[in-house]
């Protein structure tokens, strides 16, 4: 049955639904003329000798005249013609009900075949969709209902997907980028080391530091894109206190902290959150650290969290020099930098924003640039309450 055509099994399906209604109608019809059948058979037809007795005599009486052996004879043939005329009702009656079985099935595959045709229409457009370009190709919303609202999800569907690929694109691209890029100093390094004549060590020196450092940047990255590739399998169960983890995060960060001469603060509510433990520390710290690591000398770093409308708000704030208005929104990007000669110089990789931003989608909230200018910046998180 699963490799029966769709329209051959509306075709099946309706041939027998007629079958059987044929079926039940001949029976209760063959029921019924067979009742009547021997409602005539039992009609009685009284010899009286050519004579009707008196008070019986009416307008309804057939006088047949006939002798007693012609009556016999008479009777006899009667009730043979009677079985003879139900057997022929019988088959007859059969004989229409396939008849009719069969041209309905007929009828029904081709009103069907009429019927899927913008099924097939609609198969045929979507055999042309490509997956280099998905929004080359449209469905025809024009047709009926039922396929329009099929055909307007298809074309959302396929946008949202050629979205989805064109961002994997880049952040490809982007990885392919950041990656070249201190192979590519370290090699220039190494090839220039070999050409020159070496009188101290001085210069073997730098060669292995600045190795080390860009080893460094490059173990970073790798791990970076291997946390998010690894974010949807982290269990999200735990309860979890954020004053408590707020406090290990601003202890972890304290010694960079007192590096940039940046003062840090906690405030807020004591609420519970029902998430990953690993993934909403990693948050809340690559806040912090940005918010510390791009904030001005004797600035302030400020977290603090709200209960508001069932929903819990995390802000981080800082005394920064702020964020453009054109570039809060692309922060969140994978390798984005607002200044990327400070960014690198920080070994900054571009991705803890784009980490903050896919760690909160993971636990059902937001993350935006609530407000920034040069007093600082306020990055709020919003996570539902348990």
């Amino acid at each position: 049955m699963r490799k029966l055509s769709f329209q051959w099994r509306i075709t099946l399906m309706t041939a027998l639904l007629l079958a059987l209604t044929c079926v039940v109608l001949n029976l209760l019809l063959y029921r019924s003329g067979i009742y009547y059948f021997d409602t005539l058979d039992d009609y009685v037809v009284e010899y009286t000798g050519g004579r009707i007795p008196e008070g019986e005599a009416s307008e309804d009486v057939v006088i047949i005249d006939m002798t007693p052996e012609e009556f016999e004879s008479f009777s006899v043939r009667f009730t043979e013609e009677l079985i003879a005329a139900k057997e022929k009702f019988g088959e007859k009656s059969w004989l229409i009900t396939a008849v009719i079985t069969l041209l309905g099935g007929v009828v029904a595959y081709f009103v069907c075949g009429r019927s899927l045709k913008p099924l097939r229409e609609f198969s045929s457009q979507a055999e042309q969709v490509q997956a280099k370009n998905l929004t080359a190709t449209r469905l025809n919303e024009d047709t009926v209902p039922e396929f329009r609202t099929l055909s307007q999800s298809i074309n959302q569907m396929l946008e949202r997907l050629s979205a989805a690929f064109a961002a994997q694109k880049q952040f490809v691209g982007n990885a392919a980028h950041e990656l070249r890029t201190p192979l590519a100093l370290m090699q220039a390094r190494l090839d220039l080391y070999k050409k020159e004549t070496h009188q101290d060590m001085r210069e073997a020196d730098e060669t292995i530091t600045m190795l080390s450092e860009q080893t460094e940047r490059l173990s970073h990255l790798v791990k970076t894109l291997l946390d998010m590739s690894e974010l949807e399998t982290i269990p999200r169960t735990d309860c979890i206190e954020l004053g408590p983890m707020i406090e290990e995060v601003l202890t972890d960060l304290s010694p960079l902290a007192e590096k940039n001469a940046v003062t840090l603060e906690q405030a807020g509510e004591a609420l519970t959150v029902s998430g990953s433990d690993v993934l909403l520390y990693r948050l809340l710290f690559n806040l912090v650290e940005n918010g510390v690591k791009y904030n001005r000398p004797g600035g302030r770093v400020t977290v603090s969290v709200q209960n508001e409308n069932r929903t819990i708000v995390i802000r981080v704030c800082d005394t920064g020099p702020g964020i453009p208005e054109d570039c809060r929104e692309s922060i969140f990007q994978p390798f984005y930098r607002v200044d990327k000669s400070r960014s690198r110089s920080m070994g900054g990789v571009g991705l803890g924003l784009a980490l903050v931003w896919e760690i909160a989608r993971l636990h059902g909230g937001t993350v935006v640039i609530e407000k920034s200018g040069e007093t600082g910046t306020v990055v709020a998180v919003r996570l539902p309450l348990p």
